[in-house]
């Protein structure tokens, strides 16, 4: 088992109050004892049999052939965490030389198999306390549009985990239908680091195909989101890039199921050239999630999505055209102290 904590420091201030003795007036102090702040600890657990301890190993593998490793994170702490992946120190080698191999070189080793190696990533989190085949959160990160060498030295955001939960990793490690007898032999070597951090009020947002399982697509077209965790008014700053030109759009929180009748509105406008920028504070009147919210407790979804496939006034969606939105990279959670 493979455990990553983050722990946070807690810095103490002490005020002394002086008040000079030289009036007298009528007085009466009330003093609220036993008063304690206690500062939250984040850990997660990374689970997967003996692959983690012992190392994969992806062996004889064969052009349009794929091997997999997949592995478990756990939350066992009382607080969300947001969860990347890196893979790091990647090594090549040209192995075992064939003849083959020798002639298609042509005197020159050929080294970079890491170029060749497709690379498919996806999670899921299922929902705590719920069936894990049929209830929770998932996205498609990769669909093999990205080799090894693109991801390499690459923080890549997963997702949430929430308190006492975990999430699924499925990745896959497909050697190209195109490598050449170059690459009879070779190897790669690979470390695959786990971050945990806690929430710290900032989302990315991004076009994601429905057709593809929920695959981001990275067109370009993304927003970032940074809001308070806590606090009486929902406050926010969102920049949105390569929307649609002079086009309104709402900012939404969406609480499953459709059409989302148990979310609200955070902030609607319209976009200058292609580029939409929001900021301010509304009363929510609400947590995120929301009881009624198939996410609930685990965390809530925030979209863009079109003015006009959202009813502002019953804070539901009334169309659907999921290639113009965007779409949570990560669930989120808010607790409104006016609620």
């Amino acid at each position: 088992m493979k455990k990553i904590a983050i722990s946070l420091g807690i810095i103490g201030i002490v005020a002394a109050i002086v008040i000079g003795a030289t009036t007298a007036y009528f007085s009466d102090t009330e003093t609220s004892t036993g008063n304690l702040f206690t500062a939250g600890t984040i850990d997660i657990e990374i689970e997967d049999g003996q692959t983690w301890e012992g190392g994969a190993k992806l062996e004889d593998l064969k052009p349009c052939e794929t091997a997999y490793i997949n592995f478990v994170i756990r939350n066992p702490g009382k607080n969300p965490v947001n969860v990347w992946k890196h893979i790091k120190n990647v090594v090549t080698d040209g192995g075992i030389l064939t003849e083959p191999e020798v002639e298609a070189e042509g005197g020159t080793p050929i080294d970079d198999i890491d170029k060749w190696i497709l690379y498919d990533l996806s999670v899921k989190v299922p929902e705590v306390g719920g069936d894990p085949e049929s209830s929770g959160w998932w996205q498609t990160i990769y669909d093999e549009n990205v080799t090894v060498a693109d991801i390499t030295s690459k923080m890549i955001f997963l997702g949430m985990i929430p308190p006492g939960g975990s999430m699924e990793v499925t990745q896959s490690y497909h050697l190209s239908p195109d490598t050449g007898n170059a690459y009879q032999g070779d190897t790669m070597t690979f470390d695959i680091e786990i971050y945990a951090e806690q929430l710290k009020g900032e989302l990315v947002l991004n076009t994601k195909s429905e057709s593809d399982n929920w695959l981001i697509q990275r067109d370009g077209t993304w927003g970032k989101l940074t809001y308070n965790l806590t606090s009486p008014e929902f406050e926010y700053e969102f920049n949105g890039y390569n929307l649609k030109d002079s086009t309104e759009y709402c900012l939404i929180y969406y609480a499953d199921p459709w059409p989302g009748t148990g979310g609200t509105e955070i902030a609607c406008g319209s976009t200058t050239s292609t580029d939409l920028n929001l900021s301010g504070s509304v009363n929510l009147g609400m947590d995120i999630p929301v009881p009624g919210d198939n996410n609930s407790p685990d965390g809530g979804k925030i979209w863009l999505v079109l003015a006009s496939d959202y009813d502002k006034d019953n804070n539901k969606m009334t169309g659907w055209h999921p290639d113009d939105y965007l779409f949570e990279t990560g669930l989120i959670t808010y607790e409104d102290t006016n609620d």
